[in-house]
């Protein structure tokens, strides 16, 4: 097993670009119509993965990182 170490900073980095690629994909998923991931009725499951892209964007602003890929 291979150690490496990260200060704060990058690790906070890491979690930002996470969570903007997580968003990324939930936007896509919602525009291109993409349903059951968390429910098999496509209104329920679109309803859920707009209330989870404003938990992230929520998440992102408290860590500072911007939205739409500029920091």
């Amino acid at each position: 097993m291979t150690m490496i170490e990260v200060n704060d900073e990058q690790l906070s980095d890491l979690v930002v670009a996470d969570l903007k690629q997580s968003l990324q994909g939930l936007r896509q998923d919602l525009e291109e119509g993409r349903g059951g991931i968390w429910s098999y009725d496509l209104k329920e499951d679109r309803k859920i993965i707009k209330k989870h892209i404003k938990a992230l964007k929520l998440v992102l602003d408290y860590y500072g990182g911007t939205i739409d890929g500029t920091e």
